[in-house]
């Protein structure tokens, strides 16, 4: 399937300064690398598609630090 960009919807999200600069510098190093440098945007929904795929168990979480758990818990079953 192949999806344009007006399928798209912006979502605000916030974050601290420190994950900030994690995702501009993981997009910089595409490019140190030899590819391109990859937006923040392709980071974050290639980010989403794994937590998608991993379909953790997020029964009774309250948060963040219990959806992180369980998102780990995935990540160690995942196949």
């Amino acid at each position: 399937m192949i999806e344009r960009k007006q399928d798209y919807f912006r979502v605000p999200i916030t974050m601290p300064s420190d994950m900030v600069s994690y995702l501009e510098d993981l997009g910089i190093q595409c490019k140190k690398s030899g590819g391109h440098k990859i937006a923040n945007t392709m980071i974050v929904r290639a980010a989403i598609k794994l937590v998608m795929e991993l379909d953790p168990d997020i029964s009774k979480v309250k948060t963040e630090e219990e959806l992180e758990s369980r998102l780990k818990e995935a990540a160690k079953s995942y196949k």
